[in-house]
């Protein structure tokens, strides 16, 4: 008994009897000597890379292996320690069999799919504890569900793209894009590096959101359905996404896991068989900050447009932004020097208006980096891409503008 700890008894020996032959080893010192028995004894890295277990283990785990390695080696057994909270249900309460509050993740994964659950797991702040149920996986599975169809949108853009499409040349609004890119991509890894995985997923899809989805992917649609096909522009655009769409599936695919194969599957120029095959994205910096600085300027000017064209909206003055005619002048010089770069044509597309013109003054909105005036165009609507132009001609029986004549042109002549 004089060797048995604290707390035990013969009872806890297989026949109710310890000799003195008996080995004995406490718990802890058994976990914690786990990194010298399984890697240093045979030969593989020591200190291992990461420790992973729960807040609780800092007293546990995490000490006794401390304890040890630095008695035994002198140094430490891990080179970082990352801990974990515990889930809770809906309201906070600790999860039991007996309240019958938990929720089983097969169930929820059979319902809602295993990279939901995978989101959502890394969309909180694992760290602590969170709470868990059904409507927080329901609100991330409509996150999932925009990021899905944003790749799908891509994708389907690119169905006609190879790689003698690809340009080097570009607007400079693909140029502010990729360089936007370029910021998260950065953002991404070194999220990724210290184990900061809600940041992570917050800068992807804010991105895909943001910057795609609701701007660069926008705009583009005139562009991509309604440019001659072999254009240089459409092509410009077309590079741009397959940049955007190639690097967001790399950073994804640890958090997406199963969604990123299946956009691989699709994607035209697949380097491996599997996308958990190519290296991950490594940290660049192709584009100077002078992009970054001149898109959060355009994206302010940009802002003050789309009030000026939703209040406009409401008083019935224009029905979609395509009808609008923009007047804008400046407050910010910097703004000034950004729209030389920019020729009035692209301009109009970047606010998806049929026509847009830099004034000194109006008499418009007052808004915060410039004064907006709309009004309606006072042209002819475009029956193929309804930009309003001041003349049309005649096709058979539509009526369109100069570019998508010439978009049409081939066709008509065979036609």
């Amino acid at each position: 008994k004089d060797l048995l700890p604290n707390g035990y008894t013969n009872a806890h020996s297989p026949n109710g009897e310890y000799s003195k032959e008996t080995d004995i080893m406490d718990v802890w010192f058994d976990s914690g000597s786990s990194s010298i028995g399984v890697c240093k004894a045979r030969g593989y890295k020591h200190p291992v890379d990461l420790y992973l277990e729960g807040s609780d283990q800092y007293r546990g785990w995490f000490n006794s292996s401390l304890i040890i390695s630095t008695a035994v080696l002198g140094h430490a057994p891990y080179k970082n320690v990352v801990s974990h909270g515990f889930i809770q249900d809906s309201v906070g309460e600790k999860m039991s069999k007996s309240k019958g509050n938990g929720v089983d993740p097969m169930k929820m994964s059979q319902t809602y799919g295993a990279d939901i659950l995978r989101l959502w797991t890394a969309s909180v702040d694992y760290q602590s504890d969170v709470k868990f149920g059904e409507d927080m996986v329901k609100k991330v599975s409509e996150s999932y569900r925009k990021i899905r169809n944003t790749f799908k949108f891509m994708l389907g853009n690119l169905a006609d793209f190879t790689k003698d499409d690809v340009v080097n040349e570009f607007e400079w609004v693909d140029k502010a894009v990729l360089a936007r890119l370029e910021q998260v991509k950065n953002g991404v890894i070194k999220a990724m590096d210290e184990f900061d995985f809600a940041n992570a997923t917050s800068l992807l899809t804010s991105f895909m959101s943001s910057d795609l989805s609701s701007f660069y992917l926008d705009l583009s649609k005139d562009i991509l359905y309604c440019d001659k096909k072999d254009s240089l522009r459409r092509k410009q655009v077309q590079t741009v996404i397959d940049r955007c769409l190639h690097t967001l599936l790399l950073l994804w695919t640890p958090i997406l896991s199963f969604t990123m194969e299946e956009v691989y599957s699709f994607y035209p120029f697949k380097k491996e068989k599997f996308a958990q095959l190519e290296d991950y994205p490594v940290v660049s910096n192709e584009f100077e900050k002078e992009y970054l600085d001149e898109y959060a300027l355009f994206l302010s000017l940009r802002g003050d447009v789309l009030k000026g064209l939703e209040t406009s909206r409401a008083s019935g003055l224009i029905g979609s932004a395509q009808e609008a005619h923009v007047y804008v002048s400046l407050k910010d010089e910097r703004l000034v020097s950004l729209l030389t770069k920019i020729s009035k044509e692209e301009l109009a597309k970047l606010f998806v208006v049929s026509e847009i013109d830099i004034v000194d003054e109006n008499d418009g909105f007052d808004l915060e980096v410039s004064n907006v005036k709309v009004t309606k165009h006072l042209g002819h609507r475009c029956d193929r891409c309804w930009n309003y132009v001041d003349e049309l001609h005649e096709v058979g029986e539509h009526h369109v503008c100069s570019r998508c004549l010439e978009a049409i042109g081939d066709y008509h002549e065979e036609d």
